[in-house]
């Protein structure tokens, strides 16, 4: 059921939550490419911090019944030209059961509150289920080099594409 996912700020608690999965989960690891060494909720809560203010982000917490299972961001916020970059991930026990797909819905709802109007991501090209999210909701999606650029026009207030 993924009537019980939301996005929430980082707190302590899905911090703590958050690294128990990137420091433990072994298929997570590999599809994101880190090594195997373990962070600290300081290293993470400062990386996360420092990377929101250079690229203009905000990360949440994915949440599934009260627990989070994964980060979505809103990402290289341009305002002025309404567009913005989306990543994500959860741990690999939460993949195939349309959660991270429901909680993109929400985050693009988020964006069209803030006037963001243009989305678009740069795909693993191993990562099909991402590409398949993207596609859910009609992304234009071309081949790239080792991977796929999707992006998503938003409507406007008016329903406009």
């Amino acid at each position: 059921m993924t009537d019980n996912i939301v996005f929430k700020k980082i707190d302590d608690d899905f911090a703590i939550q958050l690294l128990e999965i990137l420091n433990n989960d072994e298929k997570l690891q590999a599809e994101l490419g880190t090594s195997d060494h373990n962070i600290s909720k300081e290293e993470f809560i400062n990386h996360n911090n420092k990377w929101a203010t250079s690229t203009n982000s905000e990360i949440f917490a994915i949440v599934l019944n009260g627990r989070a299972i994964g980060t979505i961001s809103l990402s290289h916020q341009n305002l002025k030209e309404s567009k913005a970059q989306v990543g994500y991930w959860i741990g690999s026990y939460y993949w195939k059961n349309g959660y991270t797909s429901k909680v993109f819905s929400k985050i693009l709802d988020y964006a069209k509150g803030k006037g963001i109007r243009y989305l678009s991501a740069k795909i693993n090209e191993e990562n099909i289920a991402s590409k398949r999210i993207w596609e859910k909701y009609n992304a234009n999606i071309k081949i790239v080099d080792n991977g796929f650029y999707a992006n998503i026009l938003l409507p406007d207030i008016d329903g406009k594409g």
